[in-house]
């Protein structure tokens, strides 16, 4: 018997198999399938057909079939499906189809919103496609791989129809503790408002409406995805679309997007800092695990980074799927012939080289970084801006690279200590980067990153010395 491990969310659907496991196709040649159908003549359209189709057919669309997931009747009746639970198996079956060749046996990472009666309907919906269900597990606790002593730890997700912050209690056992769920917020909300604000660039660079005709509404939708990854590593890019025989053009800025959401980012921000009051661990380090559909929101990461001692780690794309086959031969009671169990913690306890690795790692985190290693000599941080550029400073003002004013600017970024954080702020026309991704007006900057200026090679090292006057 071979396993899969099945990630599921709305957002989509992700399987992991073969040896080495990794993620495998689940719908044409996409690792995801989300959660959309549409009814058809002949058939119930689903995965990302319909996805790519939802705003050519608005009042056709159903995408709530997973989040909603129950047998009551369907509003709106068509031939192919009478509930929502229906809906489902129609796209479990469509995603099965694909994953089939590679396993038999399935293990499904699910979110913590769901109930019992709504784990009973997939539990029957795998039943149907002779699909064995060994377990279910808490999609928060199979995307966790590594222990972070002494800290609180948290699991951020979004769904296309709510956001999830699971508290997940580090002990012998790591346990999926309580989970708060935001139906206010939301991938359809936010894709649906940067949509429309791409679509105001367009009509007051261009003239022209991309929301004037279907077509062009849904090529937006379907280049967002892009967008998004795209603004993980750049600042701006050149967006064009075509319409008949002609094609616009606009320069779509990652603020844009970020200024149209940051009153949501605002409220996820208030949702952790409530947890860590809840639990008493504000003055705790904690650590925001961010799947991949998280640290795709732009402007988010940098947003909560502003949290006191919080670390950000971003997950793997499919990380639960992925997950769940690394730890199932973990969960010790585990049963075959007497039900499916939903796992909701798991072994924590590390050996005692992982657990010191893991202190030892938590403890370079907390060193405060001191000085700007520039070509083997260091400059002392302080809360006056340590300007750094191609024009010539005194020694403690400024850190004078040796590169071409085309490379580098004068006064390219500056770097100072601002309420405890180290904070570099960019000036430059040519750019800077912090560990290859280019710096958002201003960044925080933590032990060992290293910064390039511009077009140059030239880079500076963030270290800390044994000594506040160490040069």
């Amino acid at each position: 018997m071979t396993l899969l491990g099945l990630e599921l969310s709305d957002a989509g659907i992700l399987v992991a198999g073969d040896n080495p496991a990794r993620l495998l196709t689940v719908d044409g040649q996409e690792q995801e399938s989300p959660g959309f159908a549409i009814p058809e003549k002949e058939r119930l359209l689903v995965g990302k057909s319909a996805s790519d189709k939802a705003h050519l057919f608005p009042l056709q669309v159903i995408n709530r079939f997973w989040d909603q997931l129950n047998t009551e009747p369907l509003k709106l009746k068509n031939r192919h499906a009478q509930n929502h639970a229906e809906i489902a198996y129609a796209h479990l079956f469509h995603v099965w189809e694909m994953v089939k060749p590679y396993g038999d046996e399935m293990i499904i990472a699910v979110p913590n919103y769901y109930s019992k009666e709504q784990l009973g309907l997939i539990l029957g919906m795998a039943q149907e496609l002779s699909v064995p269900v060994k377990g279910f597990v808490s999609l928060p606790l199979a995307a966790s791989y590594h222990a972070y002593p002494n800290a609180m730890l948290l699991h951020l997700d979004i769904h296309l129809h709510r956001f999830e912050i699971t508290h997940l209690h580090q002990d012998e056992h790591l346990t999926a503790k309580n989970s708060m769920t935001f139906e206010e917020i939301s991938l359809e909300q936010l894709y649906r408002s940067w949509v429309e604000t791409i679509a105001e660039e367009f009509v007051n660079a261009t003239r022209f409406d991309p929301l004037h005709q279907a077509a062009t509404e849904q090529e937006l939708y379907n280049r967002l995805t892009a967008a998004l990854d795209i603004f993980k590593n750049q600042s701006f890019f050149l967006f064009e679309l075509s319409h008949g025989k002609h094609s616009y053009r606009i320069t779509l800025l990652r603020d844009i997007l970020f200024q149209k959401t940051e009153k949501i980012y605002d409220e996820i921000y208030r949702f952790i800092e409530k947890m860590r009051d809840d639990h008493g661990q504000n003055n705790f380090l904690t650590v925001l695990q961010m799947t991949h559909r998280v640290a795709c929101l732009p402007g988010l990461k940098d947003k909560l980074l502003a949290i006191e001692n919080c670390k950000i780690i971003e997950l793997e794309p499919g990380a639960g799927a992925l997950g769940v086959l690394k730890l199932w031969n973990q969960l010790t009671d585990k049963h075959f012939g007497n039900g499916t169990s939903f796992f909701t913690r798991r072994p924590w306890q590390k050996t005692k080289s992982e657990t010191s690795r893991a202190i030892a790692h938590q403890t370079f985190q907390t060193i405060r970084p001191s000085h700007l290693l520039y070509r083997n000599v260091a400059y002392p941080i302080s809360e006056k801006p340590l300007i750094i550029g191609c024009d010539q400073y005194p020694f403690g003002k400024g850190i004078h690279v040796e590169a071409k004013s085309s490379d580098v600017s004068k006064k390219h970024c500056t770097v100072q200590r601002k309420n405890g954080r180290i904070v570099l702020t960019d000036y430059s026309g040519q750019g800077t980067f912090v560990d290859h991704r280019q710096v958002n007006k201003s960044t925080v900057l933590e032990l060992g990153q290293i910064v390039r200026l511009g077009t140059s090679r030239e880079t500076i090292q963030v270290i800390a010395c044994l000594n506040a006057d160490e040069t």
